[in-house]
C-alpha cells in the first residue's frame, strides 16, 4: 500500500500562515478540510492565537504534520506481519517529537481518534496512548511468551493427531491468546468480577484451552467425539468449536467468573446475545448496590464477518441506548486479512474493517499480530478507556491465516502468492522468543522448556480423554437450578388472583399522580382501566402488575412498546407541559419488583438477540420482546432458528423469553398481517417452545402468569392481536381472572347437539361465532385452539370422543399453504381416529394457496373473509374428496 499524499507536502510556510490568518478572521472563508485542521490545532494549543505559526525551527508545517500523523498515521502503519503494505519512510528531516509520533502512529500499533466528536475523549485517548510508549513489564512479556508457546503446541498437536478435523485453528493469529489474557488480567485489576465473552470459531478451541479455563480433558474428549451431555432423553448437541465455557479464572489475588456463550456458525449472531447476558448481570449487580462496570462484555470477531454482517451494526447502535447499555464493550477483531477465499477488496469498501465503530465514537486500535508487546499495550489502553468512560473500544489484531479456512481446505488454489509469503514467514512465537532473548528476559533453554512442558501437558490430557465421560446433563445450575427438568410433567400453576387484590391493582393502574398534566384522550384511557370489562391492554397490564407485586421483575422491549404500536398501552404517562414520564407499574407497592419498559431502536435482529441473552441470565424475570408487526420477526430469523428454538437441544441452554407477534389478516397488506405461525410450528419439536394464540384478555393474563409460575422454562411465542385490542366482544371480567381460573388451551362454543366442529384460532373465532348466532346454527361447535404447540391433545380428544359423529374442519384466514393447517392436518386426523370418530379426516377452509401471506386491498379482503366464513358453514361434510382443501373462493 503506497503512502497517500498530503497537501502539507506541497504547502509553503507563507501560504499556511495566510490560510490560518484567514481562518481566524472568518472560519467560513477557508475550505472545510483546512477548517478542521486549524480548529484541532487551536484546541490542542499547538499554535496559540496571536502567536506566530511555526515549530521549534520556525517551520509552520511542523504542528500540522504532527496532527496529520495523529489523524492519518493508521493508514500507513506497519500492521501487516507479511510486510505487504509497509509504510514508506518520511522524505523530510524531522524533529524529535515528530519522529516519536511517527513511531507511535505508523508502527506496529496505531490509534484512530479523528472520528471522535468529543474533544475531551480524544485528548484523554491521545494522552494515554502517547504516554505509554514503553514496553510492558517483564513478567507480562514472559507470560505472553508462555501463552504463545501453549497456543502453538496446542494447534500442532491437533494438526498431527486430527489432520482432517475442522478446528478453525489460530495459526498465524496466536497473539490472540496473550491479548485476550491481558484484557482479562487488566479487567480484574480494575475491579471487574464477571466477564461475558462471545467469540467466533477462529482459534476458539485454543482460546478455551489456553485462556478461558476449559478443562483440557473435557475439551479433548469432545474433539475425539465424546457426546458432551449425559442427558435423558439424549439431545443432538453440537460440534466442539460451537460449545461454551463457564469457569473461574485467577489473576494474582483477583478472580473472574467467566462465561463463554455457545454460538452457531452465524458468527456475529452471538454479539447481541452476549450483550444481553452482560446487561442482565449488570442489572443484578445494580440491584445489590454494585457498579455495572464490574461486569465486562468482550466480543471477538473476524474481519470478513464483522464488516459484512448486519447484526454488528445493529448491536453497536445499542451501545449508548438507555435500557441496552453495558458500560462499554471491548471488541477484538481477529483480522486474517481474508474471508475464506475472499480478498479484502472483495469483502468491503472501507480501508479497515473497523469503520463501523466510527459511528459510535469508539477508539480504534490496530495491532500487528507479530508484535505481542503492542498487543499487550492495546489491551491495557482498551480496558483503561472502558473503565474510565464506560464506552466501547475495539482492537483490530492484524495477522494472517497459516492454513485454509478450515484445515482440509487448500488456500493455495486461490491465494498462491500470499501463501508463498506465509510459508516463508516464521511464527509469532519464534519471533517473540528471539526478541525476549535479545532483551535478556528469556534464554533459548527456557523457551525450549516452555514448549516441552506444554507439549507434555496436552499429550497427557489427550490420553486421559479416552476414559472421560460426562457426569452431568448440561442443564445450567445457579439461578437455573429451580427450573431443572424433573422427569415428570410440571403441574399447572394456579394463576388466578383474588378479586380484592385485582381491584386494588387496577386502581393503582388507573391513578394519575397529582400535578401530572396528561393528554385528555390518554386520561380517558387510563381512567377506564379501573372499570370492567377488561380490554386487552388492561389484561396485560394487570398480569404484569400481579407478577411485579409477587416479586417477579418484568422487562418489555421493542419498537414503540411504551405507548404500544397501536396506541393501546400508555405504560408511560407523559406530562404535556414538562415532558416528564410516569410509569404506573413502578408505583404499585414499596416491595414490588422492577418494571422495565424500553423502546428499542428500529432493529429486530440485535434487539431480539439481546433480550434472548437477557433471559438466559434471568430465569426469575418475565422478559418480553415485541415486534411492531408479527412478520417483522423475519428480520431476526437467525436468532429464532439458531438460538431460540434449538439452543436447549444443541447446548442445553434454556430460556423463558416471550415473543409477542401481532398477527391477523385485516386488509392491511402482506407486510402487516402474518406472524408466519407456520414457521414456528415447523420448528416446534421435543417440547422446545410454546406457540399460543390467545383470543381473550383473561386468557392472555393467565398465559403470561403461567409462563412465570410453571416450574419449567420454555420460549413462548404469542400470536398477539390487532383487531382484538379494541373489539367490543374481546373483553373479560375480573371473575375470569379469579382463583380457580386458568389458561384455557381450548375454548368451546357449542350447543347440546353437535353435527359439525369448526376448529380455529385468533380473531376468526369471533366472526365464526357471530355467524353461528345469526344463522341459529346450534349444531355447529366453534372451538378456539388457544395453544398451537404443544397441541392440547387431551382436551381435543375429549371433544372428539364427545361428538364422534360430527364432521370437522379447520378454518383459518391465512392461505391454505400458510398458517397452522399443514402442521395440524395429520395430527388432528390421528386424534380423531384414536377417538373413534366416524370420519377422522379434517377439512380445511382457507384462502387459496398463495406466495404472499395477505392481499393489499381492503375491499377484496372483506369479500374473501366473508366467503371464507360462509364456506365454513356450508355443507362441506357431505362428500370429502381425497385430502381436500376447501378454498374460500
Amino acid at each position: 500500500m503506497s503512502r497517500p499524499s498530503s497537501p502539507l507536502n506541497a504547502a509553503g510556510a507563507a501560504y499556511l500562515e495566510a490560510l490560518q490568518e484567514r481562518f481566524r478572521e472568518d472560519p467560513a472563508s477557508v475550505d472545510v478540510s483546512w477548517r478542521a485542521v486549524f480548529q484541532i490545532l487551536d484546541e490542542l494549543g499547538a499554535v496559540p492565537a496571536g502567536a506566530p505559526p511555526g515549530g521549534p525551527a520556525g517551520d509552520p508545517t511542523v504542528p500540522l504534520r504532527q496532527e496529520e500523523i495523529r489523524q492519518r498515521g493508521h493508514a500507513t502503519a506497519a500492521l501487516d506481519p507479511l510486510g505487504r503494505a509497509a509504510p514508506s519512510a518520511s522524505s523530510v528531516s524531522e524533529d524529535t517529537e515528530t519522529a516519536r509520533l511517527r513511531r507511535l502512529y505508523q508502527g506496529t500499533l496505531t490509534l484512530e481518534t479523528a472520528h471522535i466528536d468529543d474533544s475531551a475523549l480524544r485528548s484523554w485517548l491521545r494522552d494515554a496512548y502517547e504516554g505509554a510508549e514503553t514496553a510492558p513489564p517483564a513478567e507480562a512479556r514472559r507470560r505472553a511468551l508462555a501463552l504463545l508457546t501453549a497456543a502453538e503446541e496446542f494447534e500442532r498437536l491437533l494438526g498431527v493427531r486430527y489432520p482432517t478435523k475442522k478446528r478453525f485453528g489460530a495459526e498465524g493469529m496466536e497473539t490472540l491468546i496473550p491479548l485476550l489474557d491481558r484484557i482479562l488480567a487488566a479487567a480484574a485489576a480494575a475491579g471487574v468480577t464477571e466477564v461475558q465473552v462471545g467469540t467466533m470459531h477462529r482459534g476458539r478451541l485454543s482460546l478455551m484451552a489456553n485462556a478461558l479455563g476449559k478443562p483440557l480433558v473435557e475439551l479433548f474428549a469432545g474433539i475425539k467425539g465424546m457426546h458432551p451431555f449425559l442427558a435423558d432423553p439424549p439431545v443432538p448437541a453440537d460440534v466442539p468449536y460451537h460449545m461454551g465455557v463457564e469457569s473461574t479464572l485467577s489473576f494474582g489475588e483477583r478472580s473472574l467468573a467467566l462465561t463463554l456463550s455457545p454460538n452457531p456458525s452465524h458468527l456475529e449472531a452471538i454479539n447481541p446475545v452476549t450483550l444481553g447476558r452482560a446487561r442482565a448481570r449488570q442489572d443484578l449487580e445494580r440491584a445489590q448496590g454494585g457498579d455495572a462496570k464490574r461486569v465486562l462484555c468482550v466480543l471477538l470477531h473476524t474481519d470478513a464477518s464483522v464488516i459484512g454482517q448486519g447484526s454488528v451494526t445493529e448491536a453497536l447502535q445499542l451501545s449508548g441506548v438507555p435500557g441496552f447499555t453495558v458500560a462499554g464493550t471491548i471488541h477484538v477483531i481477529v483480522n486474517n486479512q481474508i474471508g475464506f477465499t475472499t480478498e479484502r477488496e472483495e469483502a468491503r469498501t472501507s480501508l479497515h474493517c473497523t469503520g463501523l465503530w466510527k459511528a459510535v465514537d469508539s477508539p480504534i486500535l490496530h495491532v500487528n499480530a507479530d508484535d505481542p508487546d503492542a498487543a499487550l499495550r492495546a489491551a491495557d489502553l482498551a480496558v483503561a478507556f472502558r473503565q474510565a468512560h464506560g464506552r466501547d473500544a475495539v482492537i483490530d489484531l492484524v495477522g494472517y491465516r497459516r492454513n485454509g479456512h478450515n484445515e482440509i481446505d487448500e488456500p493455495r488454489f486461490t491465494q498462491p502468492l500470499d501463501y508463498k509469503a506465509i510459508d516463508a514467514h516464521p511464527p509469532a512465537r519464534a519471533l517473540y522468543a528471539q526478541r525476549l532473548a535479545a532483551d535478556g528476559l528469556v534464554g533459548p533453554e527456557e523457551a525450549e522448556a516452555l514448549a516441552t512442558g506444554h507439549k507434555t501437558r496436552f499429550q497427557e490430557a489427550l490420553a486421559a480423554a479416552s476414559d472421560h465421560r460426562p457426569n452431568h446433563d448440561g442443564f445450567p445450575g445457579g439461578r437455573w437450578a429451580p427450573f431443572a427438568p424433573a422427569g415428570t410433567l410440571p403441574a399447572e400453576p394456579d394463576t388466578g388472583i383474588a378479586d380484592d387484590r385485582l381491584r386494588g391493582l387496577l386502581a393503582a393502574l388507573a391513578a394519575i399522580p397529582d400535578g401530572l398534566a396528561v393528554d385528555r384522550k390518554v386520561e380517558r384511557v387510563i381512567r377506564r382501566r379501573a372499570e370492567e370489562p377488561l380490554d386487552w391492554a388492561t389484561g396485560e397490564a394487570l398480569a404484569f402488575a400481579t407478577l411485579l407485586a409477587e416479586g417477579t421483575p418484568v422487562r418489555l422491549t421493542g419498537q414503540d412498546v411504551v405507548r404500544g404500536a397501536f396506541s393501546h398501552r400508555h405504560f408511560a404517562l407523559t406530562d404535556t407541559v414538562t415532558g416528564r414520564r410516569h410509569v404506573s407499574l413502578n408505583h404499585l407497592d414499596v416491595e414490588q419488583a422492577r418494571f422495565d419498559v424500553v423502546n428499542s431502536p428500529l432493529s429486530e435482529y440485535a434487539v431480539l438477540g439481546f433480550e434472548y441473552g437477557y433471559s438466559l441470565e434471568r430465569p426469575d424475570a418475565l422478559v418480553i420482546w415485541e415486534a411492531q408487526f408479527g412478520d417483522f420477526a423475519n428480520g431476526a430469523q437467525i436468532m429464532i432458528d439458531q438460538f431460540i428454538v434449538s439452543a436447549e437441544d444443541k447446548w442445553r441452554q434454556p430460556s423463558g423469553l416471550v415473543i409477542l407477534l401481532p398477527h391477523g389478516l385485516e386488509g392491511q397488506g402482506p407486510e402487516h398481517s402474518s406472524a408466519r405461525p407456520e414457521r414456528f410450528l415447523q420448528m416446534a419439536a421435543r417440547d422446545n417452545i410454546r406457540v399460543a394464540h390467545p383470543s381473550t384478555p383473561a386468557n392472555y393474563f393467565h398465559l403470561l402468569r403461567r409462563q412465570m409460575l410453571r416450574r419449567d422454562r420454555k420460549p413462548l411465542v404469542v400470536l398477539s392481536p390487532k383487531t382484538l385490542l379494541r373489539l367490543p366482544a374481546a373483553v373479560s371480567t375480573l371473575a375470569d381472572c379469579a382463583p380457580g381460573t386458568a389458561f384455557q388451551p381450548v375454548i368451546v362454543t357449542a350447543g347440546a347437539r353437535v353435527e359439525r366442529i369448526l376448529l380455529c384460532s385468533g380473531k376468526l373465532a369471533y366472526e365464526l361465532e357471530r355467524e353461528r348466532a345469526e344463522r341459529g346454527a346450534d349444531a355447529v361447535a366453534v372451538v378456539r385452539l388457544e395453544m398451537l404447540y404443544p397441541l392440547p391433545d387431551a382436551a381435543l380428544s375429549a371433544l372428539f370422543r364427545r361428538w364422534p359423529g360430527a364432521s370437522c374442519a379447520w378454518v383459518q384466514e391465512e392461505p391454505c399453504n400458510l398458517g397452522a393447517w399443514t402442521y395440524l392436518d395429520r395430527r388432528l386426523e390421528a386424534l380423531r381416529a384414536a377417538a373413534g370418530c366416524a370420519e377422522p379426516r379434517v377439512a380445511c377452509v382457507a384462502r387459496d394457496e398463495a406466495a404472499s401471506p395477505a392481499g393489499s386491498f381492503h375491499g377484496d379482503h372483506e369479500a374473501d373473509q366473508r366467503r371464507l366464513v360462509e364456506q365454513a358453514f356450508a355443507g362441506i361434510a357431505a362428500s370429502l374428496p381425497p385430502r381436500e382443501t376447501i378454498a374460500a373462493d
